[in-house]
């Protein structure tokens, strides 16, 4: 196993937490500006009835709302993954900070440890690494409904070079693959992006992915530039079919679709590591229950 990374992913779906457990929660996060954000999360509830208002509220928040509780699962990740990797025995002096472009990191002495999460309907995701930037994004491949793949691929024209597209819609493919094509390059963009830092200040199309289906590798390419100071690795329904621990077992569903991509920068490091610094042999991934802890 790589010692250097560590993956920690949750299933949020299954999490319905009680007013209890949500509170405790909230303790965990020993962050007020944290706490005000996930509570500040909020969407109209489908079922209230203007008419009779004490039987449903008007807004969703807290824990009975999707965006606050998948929030909150992955800052629990990072701070257990933090805690973990860092061997920190005071949870409580583990504090964090945004950067400009909203990206948390650990305040304190650890400069070269990295961590970044991602989530997207079922799974919440966190990755650490102990000395290389890194970003992580997985995506659930499904298409929107009601909506055929090229349909949705229309809206999505500018996200992608033609060489990439190319790829994607190659007419020999079924459209599950297709649309699992499509979420590969998604999230390999999403991966660099995240691991960059520097966010919305990226042209998607500026970034030109060569992908690798026989290892899940994927060369980048910027501005026609060939990059070789980075490392890319995707995976797909990697948390549905691998890393089942004892404890688990009901976090899976045999239709997951997940795809999930990492990128590495691996710049500061000898060329004789670059290779396949990252595979899903090699890394180590945690699937944790509603304690969020990791089980020795």
């Amino acid at each position: 196993m790589n010692n250097e990374f560590l993956l920690l992913a949750f299933n949020v779906s299954n999490w319905n937490p009680s007013e209890e457990e949500w509170d405790s929660c909230i303790k965990k996060l020993n962050d007020e500006v944290e706490r005000k954000r996930i509570m500040n999360f909020k969407r109209p509830n489908p079922n209230y009835n203007k008419d009779q208002p004490h039987l449903q509220p008007q807004w969703l928040t807290g824990r009975i709302n999707d965006s606050a509780k998948s929030s909150m699962a992955g800052r629990l990740l990072i701070i257990e993954l933090t805690k973990s990797m860092l061997t920190i025995t005071d949870e409580s002096s583990i504090r964090f900070n945004r950067t400009e472009s909203n990206k948390p990191y650990l305040l304190g002495d650890n400069k070269n440890y990295n961590f970044n999460i991602s989530h997207d309907t079922d799974w919440v995701v966190s990755l650490g690494s102990l000395n290389l930037p890194i970003g992580i994004d997985i995506m659930n491949s499904k298409i929107p409904r009601r909506q055929t793949a090229n349909e949705f691929f229309g809206t999505m024209s500018s996200c992608f070079t033609d060489k990439e597209w190319k790829v994607i819609k190659d007419e020999n493919n079924s459209e599950k693959i297709k649309t699992d094509l499509f979420f590969i390059h998604w999230c390999l963009k999403e991966s660099y992006i995240k691991a960059d830092g520097k966010g919305l200040e990226i042209e998607l199309k500026s970034l030109e992915f060569e992908i690798n289906q026989n290892n899940q590798t994927a060369q980048l390419y910027i501005n026609k530039k060939k990059m070789n100071n980075y490392q890319f690795t995707y995976f797909k329904s990697f948390l549905n079919h691998n890393n089942r621990n004892d404890n688990n077992d009901n976090n899976y569903k045999e239709d997951n679709d997940d795809i999930l991509a990492i990128c590495v920068d691996v710049s500061k490091i000898n060329d004789q590591y670059i290779n396949n610094i990252i595979t899903k042999d090699n890394l180590q991934v945690k699937i944790l229950n509603s304690d969020f802890k990791i089980n020795k």
